[in-house]
Parts: structure tokens; sequence; C-alpha cells
């Protein structure tokens, strides 16, 4: 408990996704009295939604125009693809606003629940890990986003020290209206591509650390059932007896009805989530394959330490959103199939026929294992574990480079098919 009669977790709730999720106007926030969203939310939202959906919009233009220099248009189509998700992901959390909030609000009082000082140490030690991986995520998109801001910059003040002819360049390859390239507006031009960079960083890290963080707060909510569990038998005192009395019995069924009350509100949460989320995972894994194709090519075609720079950036930021994905979806599943290990584990041969029966019932439930599953694809770290475990080799000015892409995701194979697309594409260079 905390000075203010909160427990520890309150000050770990969402950290870092929400003030992502504030700078982009979208942290679900719930309205009492009726009424609406900040007016400074909204506006949050409308400029970050607009320069994202410019730079989306602009670069795949680009790059479908710049077909005929495959270099180009993937340099285009990379940053493209990845702005283009995060709208879809910016537009399904605005329009769902208050539903999102209702799902926060459900989840906090969940984790409030419980104020036992082993339990919530618990639950600090999983929110501190989701903040750190939230964390990582934006350090990684910060950097990268950098990376592409300052690139031109520096290639600008090489030319003009070694007196070469300049060349005008902004952030990243994109087509826009003629009078924004004019003098007196570039300088306008090249602070919205950056702020179209930013809000994009800002758009992933908020959606998919609010991904992770819910997912491991689930993982929270599952072992406080687990913990729940041992302490009803623990508090029975049950090592002096070998069969139950009646009294005792019916105990651990009241207890157990409170159990089961609570177990169904988490597999309830966890489907309504998943509901919510299943549009956005499908489209980020969908674009896995292709965004990591493109900037394995860039890293390979690019003759510029700068511009391979940018994209090792890139590719550890793509790698890192998969991860998160897979490391959240893995916790919900493990910590939900746990809850039937601990009722096999406690006494329950010590009960009458009507308690095990209600054991039982807890126990087949529970074994059936919650999943963050959406169509083809149900992220694990077993299916990130495995993306080398085989080799794709792909030859370019007689080097042979080896990659490994096995990556497996039930039907689908992100990173083989990555590999794939590299294959393919090399055809026509």
């Amino acid at each position: 408990m905390t000075d203010s009669g909160q427990p520890a977790i309150a000050g770990h709730f969402y950290r870092i996704p929400r003030i992502s999720g504030l700078i982009v106007g979208l942290w679900p926030q719930r309205i009492r009295d009726g009424g609406g969203r900040p007016w400074h939310a909204h506006l949050l939202f409308v400029f970050a939604f607009a320069v994202v959906l410019v730079g989306a919009v602009g670069e795949v233009s680009y790059g479908c125009v710049h077909l005929d220099n495959l270099v180009v248009a993937l340099e285009a189509f990379c940053p493209g693809t990845t702005k283009a998700v995060c709208v879809l992901k910016l537009w399904v959390f605005f329009r769902s606003n208050r539903r999102w909030a209702e799902l926060v609000h459900r989840l906090r009082a969940m984790l409030w629940q419980s104020r036992r000082q082993e339990g919530q140490r618990m639950l600090v030690g999983l929110a501190t890990t989701a903040n750190r991986l939230s964390l990582l995520l934006l350090t990684s998109g910060t950097a990268t986003n950098a990376a592409f801001n300052l690139q031109p910059l520096i290639m600008g003040l090489y030319r003009w020290i070694v007196q070469l002819p300049g060349q005008v360049e902004l952030p990243f390859n994109i087509i826009l209206p003629s009078f924004a390239m004019q003098p007196g507006l570039f300088p306008l031009t090249y602070v919205l591509l950056s702020a179209s960079g930013a809000c994009t960083v800002f758009a992933f890290s908020f959606v998919d650390g609010f991904f992770v963080c819910s997912c491991l707060y689930i993982c929270g909510a599952f072992r406080l059932v687990q913990q729940d569990i041992r302490r009803i038998f623990a508090d029975l005192h049950g090592d002096s007896v070998d069969v139950f009395t009646e009294e005792m019995n019916a105990e651990v069924r009241h207890r157990l009805a409170q159990v089961v009350e609570r177990h169904n509100a988490i597999i309830d949460f966890c489907t309504d989530i998943t509901r919510q989320f299943t549009v956005i995972v499908l489209m980020h894994f969908l674009s896995a394959a292709f965004v990591l194709c493109s900037t394995i090519l860039d890293i390979m075609l690019n003759t510029s330490s700068l511009s391979g720079l940018t994209y090792i950036c890139y590719i550890i930021a793509a790698l890192t959103q998969l991860f998160l994905y897979c490391f959240g979806g893995n916790h919900v599943s493990e910590s939900s199939a746990a809850v039937a290990d601990v009722l096999y584990d406690i006494e329950w041969y010590k009960c009458d026929a009507r308690t095990r029966k209600v054991i039982l019932m807890i126990l087949r439930r529970s074994q059936r294992a919650k999943t963050i599953a959406v169509p083809f694809f149900t992220p694990s770290l077993p299916a990130f574990g495995s993306v080398w475990d085989g080799m794709r080799c792909v030859d370019y000015d007689n080097k042979c480079l080896c990659f490994c892409f096995r990556f497996r995701f039930r039907s689908v194979q992100i990173i083989s098919t990555a590999g794939s697309y590299i294959t393919l594409l090399k055809t026509f260079l």
C-alpha cells in the first residue's frame, strides 16, 4: 500500500504507454457525467493523425511512382507501410475510445482488488517488466526517427564542408505539393515530416505498449487467482487431517465460488480485449513480412554508412514490436494454463465429492488456456524463438548472404515469407 491508500501497482499502471498516449491525444479516459474528451486531446489527435496520414500516403505514393528503381521504391515503402499501419492503430483507438476506457477501468478494478503485499509485489514486478519493454520500443523507435531526420542534415553539412553542389533532401522519400518545396516553406515542411515520424513513434509506442502491458496485467490477474486457490487450502491447516470435515468443505466451496467469479471475469476481459485488438494485431503481422523484407534489402543495397545505420535501427524497432506481441501473448496463455496446475497440486483428494466437482469444473476450464489469438496468428514466445531454424541464401555482387528466415506463427511464417520476398525481388535487380 502507498501513503495515499492506493495499492503499490497504482504508480506503475500503464506508465510508459500513458505518456505516449497522452502525447498523441489517445489515452483512454473514462469521462463522467456524460462529458466528452478534453478539447486538447482532440487537437493532439487531429494533428498526429493528419501528419501520419500525410506521411503514409505521400511515401507509399512515392514508392509506387518510382517502381522502376526498386531500391528507391523500397526506401519509401518501408516507412510508408509502418505509418499506414499506425494510421489504422490510431483510428481504431479513437473510434472506440470509450470502450478502451471501460477495459482499462475493469482491469484496474481487478488489480486493485487484491491488497495483499505478496500479490502487489508480484504485480509491480510484472508492471515494471511491461514498462521497460514499452520504453525499449519507444527508445528504438525514437532512435530510428532521429536517424532519418539527421541523415539529410549530416549529408548537407558534408557537402558544404567539401564544397560539393547542394542537394535538397527530406527525411523521407515522399510526394508533396510543389509549393511545400519552396525555399520559404522548406524548413516548415522538414519540421512537419519530422513530426510525422515522431507521431508514428509515439503511436506505435502507445498501442503496442498498451498491448504488452495489458497482457502482463492479465497474467498478474491469473496469478492472483492462483495465490487465492493456494491460500484457501493453506488457511484450513489441512496438514493435520486426512479428510476435510463438512465445515471445512463448506468453507472451501464458499471461497472457491468467489474464485470462480474472479476467474470468469478475467476470461471475459481477455476475450473482450482480444476482440478489440484483432484488427490491429492482424494488420501488424500481415505487414511485418513486407517491412522486414524492405528493411533488410535497404541494408543490403545501400552503400551509404548512414543509410545502413538508419535501417539497422529500423529493423531493431520492427523486431522489438514483434517480440512485444509474442511476449505478451505467451504470458497470457501460460498464466491461464497455470491455474490448472495449481488446482492439481492442492489437496483436492481430502475434499468430499461435492467439493471435488467444483474443483473439477475450474480445472476443466483452466486447461483450455486463454490466448490472444487472431485469424492466422497466435503470438507466443515459442514462435518467436524458432526464428533462426532455417537458411535462406541471397546472392548479391558475387557474395552469398545467408539469412535465417523461419519465423512460425501457426500456418504463417513471417520472416520466412520476408526471405522469400527478398529472393524474388533480387531477381529484378
